[in-house]
């Protein structure tokens, strides 16, 4: 038996609009969000061209706590799942457990995250990694 399937909340964040407004409008006119690599240094790579999110500032939408403990698409995820939750007007915990569901896509997960822990790990020692490494470079993190 197939259940019915009810949206109701979305948020985005994505290269082309921050917010389903922004990204809606992008995507009728044809505006691409595809465009010349800026977080790091991409001179000795074959390709220079990504899908960055220009003008997000994590700090304005997450509790500087969270900062230090996830990377840029984790950030981006709770992001996004915030904004949903405020659209759809939900307030998760006023709902009975199991009450809703949630469906999330990403391509990545903390791998920005994973790669720093890594470099802790192999020029400071183990005793300088996050216990988050555990599982923040998976893929389904988010």
């Amino acid at each position: 038996m197939n259940s019915p399937v009810l949206v109701t909340g979305i948020g985005v964040v994505a290269p082309n609009g921050l917010g389903v407004r922004d990204f809606w409008d992008a995507t009728l006119s044809g505006r691409s969000g595809i465009g010349e690599l800026s977080r790091f240094d991409a001179t000795g790579y074959p390709a220079r061209l990504a899908g960055e999110v220009p003008g997000f500032v994590a700090g304005d939408h997450l509790p500087t706590r969270l900062l230090p403990q996830t990377d840029q698409m984790t950030r981006l995820a709770l992001v996004a799942a915030d904004w949903a939750l405020a659209d759809a007007e939900v307030e998760p915990g006023e709902l009975p457990e199991f009450g809703m569901g949630v469906i999330t896509a990403a391509t990545a997960g903390g791998f920005e995250f994973g790669q720093r822990e890594l470099a802790n790990l192999w020029s400071k020692g183990g005793r300088y990694v996050s216990a988050y490494q555990s599982f923040a470079w998976f893929y389904a993190v988010n």
